[in-house]
């Protein structure tokens, strides 16, 4: 999970990839802060994941507008990871422990689907960024190629895809996951392979594909656009008008990039260095280093924050969506007063 106990350490977990690890409790004599305020923080996220991404769908069913399909797919996959991991953290603050309340093959399915669900949906809220950002450049960049290539069949079978292709990167899951002695939901590659060596290999395939590749790949795509707008080649061509739009609408996009772009970063870059140096640093004495506990909590937490980001990000940046925002507002604020 991405929140682990105040007591729990990060040395011998077997770790849920992109949502941090169930560990096995540890006495280090320090805790890495108040449960109450990671309680807070969770159940803040939670709210606003919920709310936001809601909000997004039921816009998207309202416009009917099949070019926001990929924002309204990222919106489902954020809204999985907020009823599927965000209950999981807020109860182990509670209790303070990883493990699970139930047991036997049902609490073994459970283990398993809730790391598969809430990891594929990271990995479907990647994938549409990577795609938003290739239309949002191509729009500007390659306008007739654009309208060419991005159809609306194609559109949806990118949408079908990112389910398909997170299934499958994420499988592994319902072999090695499984309840240990201690009912925590542990990542365990025997008796088919070596667990020692295979662990770390497939978590660092997992953070570069999911991760690494995805901010590689939008910062690219936003980068290339911004140097395309500046050198933009049909200016001379086109009227005072049209010149002044396509300049709106540039800014907007490129504001949108940087928020987009920054939020992957502020969310997931510690997050990912501080588990890349866990799988494959062959240093154990950090489990007890206080400094690496808090950076490693603060990771989590800003990771487990990612949900609630892109809602807000789309409303702020996309105007459609905030057009029906509005219009949901006053439609709710008009039937309640009737």
């Amino acid at each position: 999970m991405l929140g682990n106990t105040n007591n729990s350490s990060a040395n011998n977990s077997s770790v849920n990839l992109l949502h941090g690890s169930e560990s096995n409790d540890t006495n280090c004599g320090f805790t890495d802060g108040p449960a109450e305020v990671y309680i807070t923080i969770h159940v803040v996220t939670l709210v606003v994941s919920l709310v936001g991404n809601i909000l997004l769908i039921a816009a998207y069913v309202r416009m009917k507008e099949i070019i926001m399909l990929p924002i309204a797919n990222m919106a489902a996959s954020d809204l999985l990871t907020a009823l599927v991991l965000m209950p999981r953290l807020i109860k182990s603050e509670f209790t303070g422990s990883n493990a699970f309340l139930i047991h036997g093959d049902f609490g073994t399915f459970l283990c398993k689907m809730s790391v598969f669900l809430s990891d594929i949906s990271l990995s479907v809220s990647t994938q549409s960024l990577v795609f938003i950002a290739i239309e949002r450049f191509l729009a500007i960049a390659y306008p007739i190629f654009y309208r060419k290539v991005i159809t609306v069949k194609r559109r949806c079978l990118f949408v079908a895809l990112t389910w398909v292709i997170s299934m499958g990167i994420h499988s592994p899951y319902f072999y090695a996951f499984r309840l240990s002695a201690n009912h925590i939901c542990e990542m365990n590659w025997e008796p088919a392979f070596d667990n020692e060596s295979t662990r770390p290999r497939y978590a660092v395939f997992i953070f570069v594909t999911v991760l690494f590749l995805p901010l590689l790949t939008i910062s690219l795509l936003y980068c290339i656009f911004c140097v395309k707008v500046r050198r933009d080649n049909m200016a001379s061509s086109r009227s005072e008008r049209a010149a002044l739009r396509h300049q709106e609408r540039s800014k907007k996009l490129q504001r949108m990039g940087i928020a987009t772009v920054s939020a992957f970063l502020i969310c997931w870059l510690l997050y990912i260095v501080m588990n890349v140096y866990r799988e494959l640093s062959s240093d154990t004495d950090y489990k007890c280093s206080k400094g690496f506990m808090i950076l490693d909590r603060i990771s989590r937490v800003l990771a487990s924050c990612y949900s609630a980001v892109n809602p807000c990000i789309c409303f702020i940046f996309v105007q459609s969506f905030s057009r029906q925002l509005r219009a949901l507002c006053r439609l709710t604020v008009c039937c309640k007063g009737s």
